[in-house]
């Protein structure tokens, strides 16, 4: 699963951080929002990144990409509800959508394991 996280992050990083690029390449209305937004994703799939492989060990930090992951979910879902519901189709909000929302999800499944116990010791029989 981490590695699962590892490249949905990943994917995070390069999607948003286009994203970036492409709100401040175009000035559309309202770019400024865009383009906070998407840098704010690419921070969080790093936090990410960073807590799910231990790099930050800190409870803050784990608590910071647990609420950042909270924020994703919220975000892409917003992201895919409004897509569908749009008469014009975006795939690639699509696509980020539900990369922010698997994204978020695994992140709370790495950093907060629910009914996972720790590993046990093989026993052999005779031993």
């Amino acid at each position: 699963m981490r590695t699962l996280t590892n490249l949905v992050c990943a994917f995070g990083v390069v999607a948003c951080g286009w994203l970036t690029v492409m709100f401040v390449a175009l000035h559309r209305p309202g770019f400024e929002r865009g383009a906070v937004m998407s840098a704010l994703f690419v921070l969080q799939s790093f936090l990410a990144f960073a807590a799910v492989n231990g790099v930050l060990r800190r409870a803050a930090w784990r608590v910071l990409a647990l609420v950042g992951a909270a924020g994703i979910i919220w975000a892409g879902g917003r992201a895919v509800a409004a897509t569908l519901d749009s008469p014009h189709f975006e795939g690639y909000a699509l696509l980020i959508g539900i990369a922010l929302v698997l994204q978020g999800l695994l992140t709370f499944q790495q950093l907060i394991p629910i009914g996972s116990t720790s590993s046990s010791k093989v026993h052999q029989f005779g031993n």
